[in-house]
């Protein structure tokens, strides 16, 4: 863990000292329901002075995700439409090359429905963070602002592209806290992307390490004059 803080650290000391803090923004995904783990993320954010995106799954998810977003100022993101798998081979992807583009389109936008919201921001979060690379056009053609994956460059283009950089999960390893050296590399990736570093968390699979980590990350930007918080609508344009 402290390899990783230290790695961010000394980013955010090296920002400082430019006069232009590193801005760090927060994901959260697979949010569906309301519960003693949303509710503990929800706080966590509060404490260190956070905004919070959470990536609702629109098929599943209970009106009371939306309204406790509402109440609490979280950005909601659409995260696919049910988050199922239709690659027949491979890596799992929903949003994958296995089916027709407009078809996939119009199963989003169907499903964007259940998210209608004030909290709600028309960014699309590709399940498992893979999406096929001629949906941009598409998807902005139908009304999105955005996409957000993992481990990528901020660019624009006809959806800006904001992604996440540093998620603690092993999801190999039991789902607990990544080994030192896999975050400390991590963290140097999300530095060297030279855009907003991404925190990615998963608040209904956390383990008390991951949970201690992601609090010590939150904490490190709250106090650091060399970070700070970025909401979604300020990174994807303020739609």
């Amino acid at each position: 863990m402290m390899g990783a803080l230290a790695v961010l650290e000394a980013a955010f000391g090296r920002a400082a000292a430019e006069g232009s803090p590193r801005r760090v923004w927060w994901r959260d995904d697979d949010a569906v329901r309301v519960g003693p783990r949303l509710e503990r993320l929800t706080a966590l954010a509060a404490r260190h002075r956070a905004s919070l995106a959470l990536a609702v799954i629109p098929y599943g998810a209970d009106a009371s995700v939306l309204a406790h977003c509402e109440r609490h100022g979280h950005v909601v993101l659409q995260h696919g439409a049910s988050h199922s798998n239709h690659q027949p081979s491979g890596k799992p992807a929903e949003l994958g090359d296995a089916r027709d583009v407009d078809a996939i389109v119009a199963e989003l936008v169907a499903a964007r429905r259940a998210l209608a919201s004030p909290a709600f921001l028309p960014v699309m979060v590709p399940p498992w963070n893979r999406m096929r690379g001629n949906l941009d056009g598409p998807l902005a053609a139908a009304g999105y602002v955005g996409v957000s994956l993992f481990g990528g460059p901020t660019r624009d283009g006809p959806l800006a592209r904001v992604d996440t950089h540093l998620d603690p999960v092993d999801w190999r390893g039991g789902r607990g806290l990544l080994a030192t050296p896999s975050l400390s590399r991590m963290a140097e990736a999300a530095v060297a992307s030279g855009g907003p570093i991404g925190l990615l968390t998963h608040h209904a699979v956390h383990k008390g390490d991951v949970w201690e980590f992601v609090d010590a990350v939150a904490a490190l930007v709250a106090r650091h004059p060399g970070a700070a918080w970025a909401s979604a609508r300020e990174l994807f344009g303020g739609a």
